[in-house]
């Protein structure tokens, strides 16, 4: 049932038992003379107090605060609605169906609105980390079978729960919750991508567009190798060696370093085929201070799996006529 549907079942339950509980007291009250104003007004003060005493008692559980003087004051004014439903089933010698007819609707309102509120206030204390004592759930046969050690067992619960009562669980932290991949992730979502690009690049300035758009993406920046390279201006690096010993105007370009792909290959034949993408991960942050994505080795190992392999042909054979001794 949705939340209007259970409104308008609500607001047609109340306005009938106020109505039929109201008029018993009415009758009550002018049966000992009491002037016609008089006697409405009774109807809002037993049932009026009675229902506005269960809302304060919800909002007070659903603030922390304790709900015991208006749960009791709503169990004090039923009850003295029911005595009065009561008394006018005697006043017309209805007997008991009388007295049934005329109390029954104000129990029952009283209890549909404890039960409607008590969902709110068990969600917001659940929220608080409070876990309130509940009987166990043991079943019909259980209890039919073994009363006695059924009972026994809820009260020993019972009293174990009240001595020791339930720690809230403990908060977790965000180190608990998400990785340092999880939340660089969500720092790279929440940043242009050009920026990210850059970051990127000034991590491995040596990576190459193709290999730093793999990157970003196991980082959530969706990206692509023409994009990277349009953000950088696909101008490579230049690298300059300058010797103490030569002249001042020669430089030499160094030799090009190994990129991502070939450290993580380098790193696989260094720790056997038996390595797994987290030791090669593992390795790299050690080694090369490389922080790469599991993911991205087994795409990587698997990318070096499919280059063709050196076919080991046999050297060829020397002509003893070339090279050979008379």
């Amino acid at each position: 049932m949705n939340t209007n549907a259970r409104r308008i079942a609500m607001g047609v339950v109340s306005a009938a038992a106020i109505a039929t509980t109201g008029w018993s007291l009415y009758a009550v009250a002018r049966h000992y003379d009491a002037p016609k104003g008089i006697a409405g007004a009774a109807v809002a003060v037993f049932d009026g107090i009675a229902y506005m005493c269960l809302h304060l008692a919800s909002e007070a559980s659903a603030e922390g605060r304790s709900a015991f003087g208006a749960r009791l004051t709503a169990l004090l004014m039923a009850a003295v609605s029911v005595y009065l439903n009561i008394t006018h089933a005697d006043l017309i010698n209805g007997g008991i169906p009388a007295s049934v007819f005329f109390a029954v609707p104000t129990l029952g309102l009283l209890a549909v609105s404890e039960m409607s509120w008590s969902g709110p206030r068990a969600k917001v204390r659940a929220e608080r980390g409070e876990r309130p004592f509940r009987l166990p759930l043991f079943g019909g046969w259980a209890w039919a079978l073994a009363p006695r050690l059924a009972g026994r067992t809820v009260k020993s619960r019972a009293i174990h729960h009240i001595e020791n009562g339930a720690p809230p669980p403990a908060p977790k932290t965000t180190a608990d919750r998400y990785s340092a991949q999880d939340v660089l992730r969500r720092k790279f979502a929440e940043m242009d991508p050009a920026d990210a690009v850059r970051i990127a690049h000034d991590a491995q300035p040596d990576m190459p567009p193709t290999e730093l758009a793999s990157l970003l993406i196991a980082y959530g920046v969706a990206v692509d190798a023409v994009q990277v390279a349009l953000v950088l201006g696909s101008r490579p690096a230049e690298h300059e060696v300058h010797r103490d010993d030569a002249p001042a105007h020669q430089h030499v370009n160094a030799l090009p370093p190994v990129d991502l792909q070939g450290a993580i290959e380098e790193a696989a034949s260094l720790l056997g085929a038996d390595a797994k993408a987290r030791d090669i991960a593992d390795h790299l942050r050690e080694q090369r201070r490389l922080i790469v994505g599991e993911p991205y080795i087994r795409t990587a190992l698997s990318r070096a799996s499919k280059k063709p392999q050196d076919g080991g042909q046999d050297e060829p054979a020397r002509d003893p006529g070339n090279g050979g001794y008379a």
